[in-house]
C-alpha cells in the first residue's frame, strides 16, 4: 500500500514543499506454495492475470517447474526472471538486470512481484 502525502507553505522567497510516501508490504509464509490446490498464491495475482517472479538460479532449478506447472493449471501467464543471488552479486548490475525484467514485463506500479529465494535475494529483488 502507498501513502504519499505532502504539504505547501508559502515562504518570504516562494514555497517550501514537503512530502513524503509510506510504503508498506507483507512478507506471507505459505506451505505447499506450488501445490495445485493450494490457491493462496494464485489468488494474489488473478486480479493481474499474469506474474512476474525474480528467483534465485538455484532454487529455480529445485522448484522451477513445479512453479511453472502451478501458474498454468491456474491460467496466470508466469515469467521467471532468474538471477545468481550471493554478496557478490549484490550489485547494481544485478538490480538493473532485475529493473530491466520488470520494465520488460511492463509491471504496474502497485502490480505484486513474486520473490522467490532466500534473504539475498529478496536484498535485491526488494
Amino acid at each position: 500500500m502507498s501513502d504519499l502525502q505532502a504539504t505547501v507553505a508559502e515562504t518570504k522567497n516562494g514555497f517550501h514543499v514537503e512530502g513524503y510516501e509510506k510504503i508498506e508490504y507483507d512478507f506471507t509464509f505459505l506451505d505447499r506454495v506450488f501445490d495445485k490446490d493450494n490457491k493462496q498464491l494464485a489468488d494474489c495475482y488473478q486480479r493481474w492475470g499474469r506474474c512476474l517472479a525474480v528467483m534465485d538460479a538455484n532454487i529455480f532449478d529445485v522448484y522451477g517447474d513445479e512453479m511453472q506447472e502451478y501458474f498454468d493449471h491456474h491460467k496466470l501467464e508466469l515469467k521467471i526472471h532468474k538471477t545468481m543471488i550471493g554478496e557478490k552479486a549484490k550489485s547494481m548490475e544485478t538490480l538493473l538486470s532485475i529493473v530491466d525484467s520488470m520494465n520488460e514485463f511492463g509491471v504496474f506500479r502497485k502490480e505484486p512481484v513474486l520473490v522467490v529465494g532466500g534473504g539475498l535475494v529478496t536484498d535485491v529483488a526488494g
